[in-house]
C-alpha cells in the first residue's frame, strides 16, 4: 500500500512538478483613480481645473466601482493566475510595507478613504506607480526587497480617459486597468492593459466636456463594469504563457 501511495505521489509530482515549489506573489498596490485624462480630446488649464474640481466633488464617488474591481480581482481573477498571492495581511499588516512612502508622493496622504482624495485603495494599500527608471530606489524595486519572501510583486490599478465619440462635441470615458508583475530580479513577467468604452456621451462646451457628476459617474461605472467583466477572459492567458518568467 505504501508503494502504491508513492507511486501515485510520485506521478502527481512528475503531471505538475511546481506542485511543491508554488510561486508566491505579493500584490503591494491597488487603487482607482478618480482623475480623468484628457490627452485625446486636447485640454487647457479649464480643463485640468474642471477635472481637478471633479475629483474633489463628493458626489464623485467611485468608491463602488473600487469594491467591484477589488472583490472580482480577489474572487475570480486569483483564480486564474498560475501563482499563489500571498496573504493580503501579509503584505498590508507588515510594518515596513505601513511605513513606505512612494517616490511619487502618492502614498502620503493619510486621508486616501475620504471621497476628495484622488487615489482610492482598498483598506490597508497604498496607490504605488511604476518607476521609469529601473534604479534600486524605484517603487517597484523597493517593494521587491521588501517582500523578498516572494517571488515577484505585483501592481493593479484603474484609471479613466476622456476620448472623442462620433458625434461632434461629445466625449465618452475609457476605463482602463493595468497589472503589472516583476520577478525578484526586477525584470517584467506579464503587463496586462485591458479598456472599456461607455456606450453613453457627454457635451463638450468650450472644449470642456460636461464636468457634472451625476452625467459622468453613469460612465465611469459603465465603462468599469465591462472592463471588469472582459479582463477575465485576458488574465489567464497572458499570466500562464509569462509565468516560465517568474
Amino acid at each position: 500500500m505504501k508503494k502504491l501511495t508513492l507511486l501515485i505521489f510520485t506521478l502527481i509530482i512528475f503531471v505538475n512538478p511546481n506542485i511543491l515549489a508554488q510561486k508566491k506573489v505579493a500584490v503591494t498596490s491597488f487603487w482607482v483613480s478618480k482623475h480623468i485624462g484628457f490627452e485625446e480630446i486636447g485640454g487647457n488649464a479649464a480643463l485640468v481645473a474642471a477635472i481637478a474640481s471633479l475629483s474633489d466633488d463628493p458626489n464623485f464617488n467611485l468608491q463602488p466601482v473600487l469594491d467591484n474591481f477589488y472583490k472580482a480581482f480577489k474572487d475570480d481573477y486569483s483564480k486564474d493566475f498560475p501563482f499563489e498571492l500571498l496573504p493580503e495581511e501579509d503584505v498590508i499588516g507588515r510594518q515596513e510595507y505601513k511605513d513606505y512612502e512612494g517616490r511619487f508622493n502618492e502614498s502620503k496622504d493619510s486621508e486616501r478613504h475620504k471621497l476628495f482624495q484622488r487615489y482610492l485603495t482598498p483598506e490597508g494599500y497604498k496607490p504605488l506607480v511604476e518607476s521609469l527608471f529601473k534604479g534600486e530606489k524605484s517603487n517597484q524595486m523597493q517593494m521587491l526587497k521588501m517582500f523578498s519572501d516572494a517571488d515577484g510583486v505585483m501592481f493593479v490599478s484603474m484609471g479613466y480617459d476622456f476620448i472623442k465619440k462620433p458625434v461632434p462635441f461629445t466625449a465618452g470615458v475609457r476605463a482602463f486597468v493595468r497589472i503589472k508583475l516583476w520577478n525578484k530580479e526586477g525584470k517584467k513577467v506579464f503587463s496586462i492593459n485591458e479598456y472599456g468604452t461607455s456606450k453613453k456621451s457627454v457635451g463638450i462646451v468650450g472644449g470642456i466636456p460636461l464636468m457634472k457628476p451625476e452625467k459622468l459617474l453613469p460612465l465611469c461605472e459603465s465603462a468599469s463594469e465591462k472592463l471588469v467583466q472582459d479582463l477575465s477572459k485576458k488574465i489567464g492567458k497572458v499570466s500562464k504563457k509569462a509565468a516560465k518568467k517568474l
